[in-house]
């Protein structure tokens, strides 16, 4: 057992002494770092800082340190700025220092040409009216980007993003847009909420409302836009597909969820669930001389005295009337979807058809008595034959086709001079005291859009026109 234990003894000095035997391994001192320095500023300040071309991330006034003694190229780079570039020489016992002044320098600066059509018009630049009227030229210019306006009497002011760049000269065009005649007001520069508009009444009080096809109803007193919809009233759709003002000034309402009116306050809602009226999609509402409503509707002639509900339809339900109209006899007219013209007299209903009477075709989109009791209607094209606009002098119709054979003719508006105002989906025609037909279309005149919807023409003689795609109209005819 001793002898074992002086064996393991053995073996463990001998490893301690081999241990001591090798080197050790030792971490070398680090050098001190270089101490050169180079303190970059430039007038402006924010200039992007690099170093023998690779970009420090660092802006101008910075210091670039810990640098070996030696030369180094700075070079500052500021967007639309030309690039400036120094040599500089870094030692360890100063301080370097690079200044650029770009300021100094004219070539940094740049220069705007501006022009338009027609000439004349003043800028504004960046907010600011300057003493300047197109063609002219703007030099000695920071770099960098600039709003612009041109404003010019009678046209739509013009705005847009100018670019200055070093030692460049641009040149900014812009054709100004004639208002004159036309407005338009549309989404991109106005705060119209919607482009795609349907219908449009003007009421007692000269406010104008248009019906959209997606964003409700629409208030407009010459100056502001107001939206009521879903979310923010009882409308019962954003839909609108008639506007009515009654003898109270109240605005009747006609959409596929409900007839809604609204006295500028309050609000009523019609429908199947709370009223005699036969559906909830309403196309139109007319009142006659002794305000009684008359109210197209899918499910038929609908008449309201305020309490009581009629319903006029044959048996086999084909009066889905579209618009209706009262001549002076008393007699009602009504436009059907498909069927063609109806008359109600003596409560009953007369189907007035398009093989015996020669008018366009059955499909009806509006109807509208003129200064002579004659009853007009606007027709959409059919498989079998073209649109137009048709009017019952008593005795027979008296047809009218407007573009092309598959336009759709979709509204007359009769003004107090008996001029008619038909809108089109191949623009807007009128139809003088004698009837003859003059159109305007984005080809001859600056209406917005030639998918036109409605129109109407207020007490100063201004015709307020929807459009499809074009937002509204103004035509100062």
């Amino acid at each position: 057992m001793n002898k074992f234990r002086l064996h393991i003894l053995i073996a463990v000095t001998v490893l301690l002494l081999a241990g001591c035997d090798k080197e050790v391994s030792r971490t070398p001192v680090a050098p001190p770092p270089p101490e050169g320095f180079v303190f970059v500023q430039s007038t402006p300040p924010g200039f992007a800082i690099y170093q023998n071309g690779k970009n420090t991330g660092r802006f101008t006034p910075d210091t670039l340190r810990f640098l070996e003694p030696g030369d180094y190229q700075i070079t500052l780079k500021k967007l639309y700025w030309k690039d400036t570039t120094l040599t500089v020489t870094v030692t360890e016992t100063e301080l370097a220092i690079v200044n650029v002044d770009f300021l100094s320098n004219d070539s940094m600066f740049g220069d705007l040409v501006f022009f338009s059509n027609p000439p004349g018009a003043q800028v504004i630049l960046n907010d600011s009216l300057l003493n300047i009227t197109t063609p002219d030229t703007l030099t000695h210019l920071f770099p960098g980007k600039y709003n612009v306006k041109y404003r010019l009497h009678n046209f739509r002011d013009e705005s847009f993003e100018a670019i200055v760049e070093s030692s460049k000269r641009k040149l900014y065009s812009a054709s100004l847009r004639d208002t004159s005649v036309w407005v338009d007001f549309q989404v991109f520069n106005s705060d119209i909420p919607s482009n795609s508009l349907s219908v449009i009444t003007i009421d007692n009080n000269g406010t104008i409302w248009i019906g959209s096809f997606d964003a409700g109803l629409i208030k407009f007193d010459r100056v502001n836009f107001t939206n009521f919809t879903k979310m923010n009233s009882p409308l019962p759709d954003n839909r609108i597909n008639s506007l009515t003002v009654d003898a109270q000034n109240k605005l009747w309402i006609g959409t596929n969820f409900g007839l809604a009116v609204y006295d500028g306050s309050s609000w009523v809602i019609y429908n199947q669930t709370n009223s005699g009226i036969p559906t909830d999609v309403i196309n139109s509402v007319n009142f006659d001389d002794s305000g009684i409503a008359w109210i197209g509707t899918s499910g038929g002639l609908a008449k309201f005295d305020g309490v009581n509900w009629q319903v006029f339809n044959d048996a086999d339900f084909r009066v889905w009337a579209m618009d209706s109209d009262v001549d002076n006899s008393g007699v009602v007219w009504a436009g059907t979807k498909e069927a063609g013209i109806v008359k109600l007299e003596n409560n009953s209903l007369i189907f007035v058809p398009d093989s015996i009477y020669n008018y366009p075709t059955e499909r009806i989109s509006s109807v509208e008595k003129d200064m002579f009791g004659n009853i007009w209607f606007t027709h959409l094209p059919d498989s079998a034959r073209r649109s137009g606009a048709s009017f019952w002098d008593g005795s027979q119709f008296n047809n009218f086709f407007l573009g092309t054979a598959n336009n759709n003719v979709n509204h007359i508006f009769i003004d107090d001079e008996n001029n008619k105002w038909v809108s089109t989906w191949e623009g807007f025609f009128f139809l003088d005291q004698s009837n003859n037909v003059q159109s305007f279309t984005t080809f001859n005149s600056l209406i917005s859009s030639d998918v036109v919807n409605a129109s109407v023409r207020d007490a100063n003689g201004v015709l307020w026109i929807t459009t499809a795609g074009g937002g509204l109209n103004k035509f100062k005819f």
